[in-house]
């Protein structure tokens, strides 16, 4: 299982993100710990009223704290809850094994459970788009959408992604004016996010024991049952995004592809004020439109 080398890893770390959230995060102090089967999951609250929350999932060794470019527009308009995934650094203890997506989609129901969340939007960045697309896939009752930001198994990782993901590690705790280099040449704006080199010393003190992501099979991509919009960045290195959109948009099941001119892999935080507006557009104007298979570009 997942977790810090030692507790002395993890309280460091629990300290040092929490110093951020205080200085990065909206209403920082307003969350909540819910417990599930794999563990106990804490849960941050943004935005008010009664409407289909949206649930932020953050990508591979993530924190909420890489949803910082967003998170007080989407909260200006809809309740968000991001989620810090079981396996992945966090406040939690993890108590069971994740072996496969199923298990992760297990774990999102009896988050959603927990809060007493009937349907949620979900909106996932690369290895969290691809939790919220199984969830979308082996529990559709309970998601309202999924909005797919750059999920890297529409094709195999090439040589180009893996050196893309060597770099951006290497390139994360050197000094600002390599780092902003490197988010213009790899491109990865997330290099340039005043919180990462705070944290990343203390995120290297977790073993992560997740499943690794497997292509997408058409069957699963045909299956999908719910509004989804597929976000793909257009320098993104972990498959052409041309490609890409191409595959989805040969199935009229699924809502929207757009391909984000000049953004890479995190597309919301290379070009956050275009995918709030995506979001947002998706959610207020296509979700429960039966029948609207739009997919295209943007490019304006």
């Amino acid at each position: 299982m997942g977790g810090f080398k030692h507790e002395r890893a993890r309280q460091e770390f629990i300290r040092v993100h929490d110093e951020l959230m205080d200085e990065y995060w909206p209403s920082a102090r307003d969350f909540v710990e819910v417990e599930t089967s794999f563990g106990r999951t804490r849960v941050q609250r943004n935005g008010s009223g009664d409407g289909v929350p949206l649930v932020l999932l953050t990508g591979a060794g993530g924190t909420p704290l890489g949803f910082r470019p967003v998170i007080r527009q989407l909260s200006a308009v809809h309740p968000v809850l991001s989620l810090e995934t079981i396996g992945e650094p966090g406040h939690h203890r993890q108590q069971k094994p994740v072996l496969d997506f199923a298990d992760l989609a297990s774990w999102l129901v009896e988050v959603l459970d927990a809060l007493g969340v009937e349907r949620a939007h979900l909106v996932g960045c690369s290895y969290g788009a691809l939790i919220s697309a199984h969830t979308a896939l082996h529990a559709p009752e309970r998601v309202a959408s999924v909005t797919l930001i750059d999920p890297p198994a529409l094709a195999r990782l090439g040589w180009r992604a893996i050196r893309w993901l060597l770099l951006c590690g290497l390139c994360t705790p050197m000094p600002r004016p390599i780092r902003a280099w490197a988010a213009r040449r790899l491109p990865n704006a997330t290099l340039l996010e005043g919180w990462l080199p705070r944290l990343f010393p203390k995120m290297i003190g977790y073993r992560r024991v997740l499943p690794d992501a497997v292509v997408f099979t058409d069957a699963q991509l045909a299956a999908l049952s719910v509004p989804s919009l597929f976000l793909f960045g257009e320098r993104s290195v972990l498959h052409d995004a041309a490609a890409a959109r191409a595959r989805v948009a040969a199935f009229a099941n699924i809502t929207g592809a757009v391909v984000v001119p000049g953004a890479g892999h995190v597309v919301h935080i290379d070009d956050p004020e275009r995918t709030v507006g995506l979001v947002l557009d998706f959610l207020g104007s296509r979700v429960g439109r039966p029948g609207d298979s739009t997919v295209g570009t943007h490019d304006d």
